[in-house]
């Protein structure tokens, strides 16, 4: 893959790779890549069903379906990641797909990474300012904002359509897909290394940093104002705060300390980079199909639920993150009103 995208791993511009045999490393991870495709395309599959046909149409699920709908893409690049993991080093699809693929895969990671930030940003201004939040976020406002989003996730993308290169190397028979910064010799190698830092700073600030301390910050403030209001029926809500938040980490952290660490070739052992590599892969394939999971075992009643059809079981388990919520907007938004009545009140008397 690339040094430029959500899943680039492998290619670089060394001309010193050369085509070599498949090894069990590369098959375990393939299985891997391709197990997590087969249940990604089920479960989002299902989730999308649900959130668009059997639940009502808010904010809350235009959210969520739209960040669904990214990992659901993803999973449509997964057996060509597959491919290029079996076949490592050499790249068999051609330039058209090497650019596209790896824009894609860059698409996705922006949009999912997004649209967790926006969920956080709409529960922090439900619990926080309730009035003001049902005043002002109409559902056509929140597709709006789905569709900028896709828009931004597609611009900052877009650089690698121009990077992405394939190359013949000099045993005439491994073709590599990769990112060339230097432009087909056009920009010198030293501020090739520079535009590559500046890449790599863009993404990790708007990719990572940024999005995680704004969702980090929102959910402890939730938290802890459900705490001290003792407004939460269950732990539930807690536990799904929990996963929101530590989910993103895992899935993403790696990914950007590896991403650093390859962009001056030859500063860690190759070793190093390649189970950080594997560790990667596993990491954000789980992000990409396997958490919608677990909500479905963090349901209360869940062996109840089992009872029921599969989509029902869904809706049973995102209805709950929803409600939990709104209940305390209610709550909230019910003592503002009250307090701006007796103002009134006062102010007459």
């Amino acid at each position: 893959m690339s040094r430029g995208t959500g899943l680039d791993f492998h290619m670089n511009t060394t001309t010193r790779l050369t085509y070599s045999l498949i090894t069990p490393a590369n098959i375990l991870v393939t299985i891997t890549v391709l197990v997590s495709n087969l249940f990604g395309l089920v479960v989002n599959s299902l989730y999308l069903w649900v959130l668009r046909f059997r639940m009502r149409k808010s904010n809350n699920t235009t959210w969520l379906f739209h960040y669904i709908l990214s990992n659901l893409l993803f999973t449509f690049v997964m057996p060509f990641l597959a491919v290029c993991l079996i076949m490592n080093p050499h790249w068999i699809m051609g330039t058209f797909l090497c650019k596209s693929i790896h824009s894609l895969d860059s698409v996705c990671m922006y949009a999912s990474v997004f649209f967790l930030t926006v969920i956080s940003l709409d529960r922090f201004s439900l619990v926080f300012h309730p009035v003001w939040y049902r005043r002002h976020m109409k559902n056509l406002f929140a597709s709006a904002i789905c569709i900028s989003i896709w828009g931004l996730a597609i611009l900052f993308s877009s650089p690698y359509l121009v990077f992405r290169q394939t190359r013949l190397l000099e045993d005439n028979k491994t073709t590599i897909c990769y990112n060339d910064y230097t432009l087909s010799g056009s920009i010198w190698q030293k501020s090739a290394i520079q535009l590559k830092w500046v890449m790599f700073s863009f993404r990790l600030i708007l990719g990572f940093l940024l999005p995680f301390s704004v969702i980090t910050l929102c959910y402890v403030r939730i938290a802890l104002k459900m705490k001290k209001g003792n407004l939460a029926r269950s732990s539930k809500p807690y536990k799904i705060i929990f996963i929101f938040v530590a989910s993103f980490f895992v899935s993403w952290f790696p990914y950007h300390l590896w991403y650093g660490m390859t962009i001056e070739e030859g500063r860690f052992h190759k070793t190093t980079l390649d189970i950080l590599m594997v560790l990667i892969i596993c990491f954000i394939c789980f992000n990409y199909c396997f958490t919608p999971l677990l909500y479905l075992f963090i349901a209360e009643n869940f062996k109840k639920t089992l009872r029921k059809s599969v989509l029902s079981l869904i809706e049973s388990a995102l209805n709950p993150f929803n409600r939990s919520f709104e209940d305390k907007s209610d709550m909230t938004a019910n003592s503002s009103v009250t307090r701006e009545t007796l103002a009134r009140s006062n102010f007459k008397e």
